[in-house]
């Protein structure tokens, strides 16, 4: 069930990442400064591609506030796709404004989401193979203390 949310979420936020990048390209000519902070918002999505996909942040913790204000934005993106599928829906019957009600409503899902749980981890560690009361655990000795023995030990290979 993990694997499915992860996977749900790293094709919701992938196409956020082209959505945006698109956005970007077109607002570039009429109005830059917005662009430049859609092309903000695509790189905190791309942010939010690699977590889900490696479970590493590529920002540090420091930069979290910044990605509330692209959520936002990413939010209100998924708010303006969701008023166009819905009035254009009447005019024009196909097979896009019917995806594109659907996929609104996710993006918009997942920004808030972030927002939500942007102090909290969002995914699980892996749970260790091995019952905790059977970890080995393993002791490294000083480098002083084994130049003393003066003995190499040679390890079998299997």
């Amino acid at each position: 069930m993990q694997l499915l949310f992860r996977l749900g979420r790293i094709i919701i936020n992938s196409f956020a990442l082209v959505l945006l990048v698109v956005l970007a390209y077109v607002m570039w000519q009429t109005n830059p400064s917005f662009s430049f902070i859609l092309a903000l918002a695509a790189v905190d999505q791309f942010e939010d591609v690699y977590y889900y996909v490696y479970k590493r942040r590529l920002f540090p913790n420091w930069f979290m506030p910044f990605d509330i204000i692209f959520e936002v934005i990413l939010f209100g993106i998924g708010l303006g796709m969701l008023v166009f599928s819905i009035s254009y829906y009447v005019y024009f019957e196909t097979w896009f404004f019917r995806a594109l009600l659907p996929l609104s409503i996710m993006i918009m899902y997942s920004s808030l989401e972030d927002i939500v749980l942007w102090r909290q981890p969002m995914l699980e560690p892996p749970s260790p193979s091995v019952a905790p009361s059977t970890e080995v655990m393993h002791y490294v000795c000083p480098k002083e203390e084994v130049r003393k023995e003066k003995r190499f030990v040679r390890r079998k290979h299997q």
